[in-house]
């Protein structure tokens, strides 16, 4: 999987791709995060919330934003060299995209989603105040990754010459 990235992004489109999503992503994710809810300090993020739950709040973020960039250039060089796509692997990649997006920012952006599945207090019930929601996010880009890479490694090695 690392070894197929690699090939892509040393490509320069898909590496500048991969760092327009992850910058435009990160700087969404650090706004929701700091600027919209509290006040535009992250200071006073941290006072509120304990500098550790800071730090890993927005490095959580930032590999968030990492990996949807290397996701949708995957999805680019994919849509690029081959032609046919499984079902499955749609699925895959808007499931990973999708959980990326819905985990980003703080965990109480995220709230008033759960409560759209049927869990309205579900922030109240994790230990860890909602980063479970970002790992759960990178576990599933990853996965979306993987399938991806596989799926173009799979192509490539069945195209007719």
């Amino acid at each position: 999987m690392f070894n197929m990235l690699l090939i892509i992004l040393k490509r320069k489109r898909y590496t500048i791709i991969a760092s327009v999503v992850a910058v435009a992503f990160a700087s969404i994710s650090y706004y929701l995060t700091v600027n919209s809810i509290y006040h535009k300090s992250i200071f006073v993020f941290a006072e509120m919330n304990g500098s550790l739950f800071t730090i890993v709040t927005l490095t959580l973020g930032a590999v968030i934003a990492i990996l949807l960039g290397f996701h949708i250039a995957l999805l680019v060089f994919r849509r690029d060299i081959i032609k046919s796509r499984a079902m499955g692997d749609k699925v895959s990649s808007v499931g990973g995209a999708t959980a990326g997006i819905l985990a980003s920012g703080c965990p109480s952006c995220g709230a008033p989603l759960l409560g759209l599945v049927g869990l309205p207090l579900g922030l109240v019930s994790l230990p860890f105040k909602g980063i479970e929601l970002k790992l759960l996010s990178i576990i599933l880009l990853s996965l979306a990754i993987f399938i991806v890479t596989k799926n173009i490694r799979k192509n490539l090695v069945c195209q007719p010459h």
